[in-house]
């Protein structure tokens, strides 16, 4: 019987610096007698989307290990091919594999791989890119393009950036036209969801299920800060679709016209040049699941 032929590629500058050790936790606990591996190393910004793109007919299963960034570019090359997903979660929030219930440990990740179960889930095609778990236009997407210059990584830097910019971002004007709607509305930020979260069990869309080909629009109105604590328990304990200033929509066809160019796309910055399409691509993403 031939050996399932794994590639890892890992990103020696994401999250909090975990992934140093993967290549010595691999030699411990990847099973060798099922499992023939190989590992490669990012050397710059999008050189995982190179790298996945060049190996996906080559390995049977191809392994991002990072954040939710190096996930995208992985797994973004691998839509609708016969080559599965996997991810070793060391990034700041590593939303998506906590949706699909990856364990955070290097070590059980790992063992994780080493079960070979698999899944098949949507991802949502963005303009001329894709995204697995969530993007979004605002103020989310401000955050995200000061938090990928900030010198320091994790949920406290995240959280300090958000609060100073609070005061200072005002709502902006969105058109959106989803399916056979349009709506015209203000709001300090517009989500899409593909997976329930953010990250760190941050709970934008609790809804949003990776297998039932729609995408969540959550729409965010700027509330008062005597809200705040509200909005945080509610966006942590899976009820935030019960906050007053949150709308949710749904659909598989989504145009936005949005008053800023900034964007991001599993929680990386990126930028629009008007019109933000939107289009869900059902069951096309193989990924190994626990």
């Amino acid at each position: 019987m031939s050996k399932t032929k794994v590639l890892f590629i890992i990103n020696p500058i994401s999250g909090t610096g975990r992934q140093k050790i993967v290549e010595k936790l691999l030699e411990k606990h990847i099973d060798t007698q099922h499992i023939k591996y190989d590992i490669t190393y990012t050397e710059r910004a999008k050189h995982a989307i190179e790298i996945a793109k060049e190996a996906k007919n080559k390995y049977d299963i191809i392994t991002a290990v990072g954040g939710d960034g190096s996930v995208n570019e992985v797994g973004s090359q691998l839509i609708g091919s016969n080559t599965t997903l996997a991810i070793i979660p060391v990034g700041s929030g590593n939303g998506l594999a906590r949706h699909l219930k990856i364990p955070l440990t290097i070590k059980n990740a790992i063992e994780t791989i080493n079960n070979l179960k698999k899944t098949t889930i949507d991802v949502v095609k963005i303009n001329d890119g894709y995204f697995l778990g969530t993007a979004g236009t605002g103020f989310d997407a401000r955050i995200g393009w000061l938090f990928s210059q900030a010198k320091k990584r994790g949920f406290w830097t995240y959280f300090k950036i958000t609060v100073k910019e609070y005061f200072n971002y005002n709502e902006g004007v969105y058109n959106i036209a989803f399916d056979d709607e349009k709506i015209k509305t203000k709001a300090l930020l517009i989500t899409f969801a593909n997976s329930n979260q953010y990250g760190n069990n941050a709970y934008i869309s609790p809804n949003s299920k990776l297998d039932d080909g729609l995408i969540r629009i959550i729409i965010l109105k700027k509330f008062p800060l005597l809200y705040s604590l509200n909005f945080a328990y509610k966006l942590f304990n899976k009820k935030i679709n019960t906050f007053k200033y949150i709308k949710e929509l749904e659909g598989k066809n989504i145009t936005i016209f949005p008053p800023k160019k900034e964007l991001h796309i599993d929680g990386e910055p990126a930028l629009s040049e008007g019109e933000i399409k939107l289009s869900i691509q059902p069951l096309s993403l193989k990924i190994i699941v626990p």
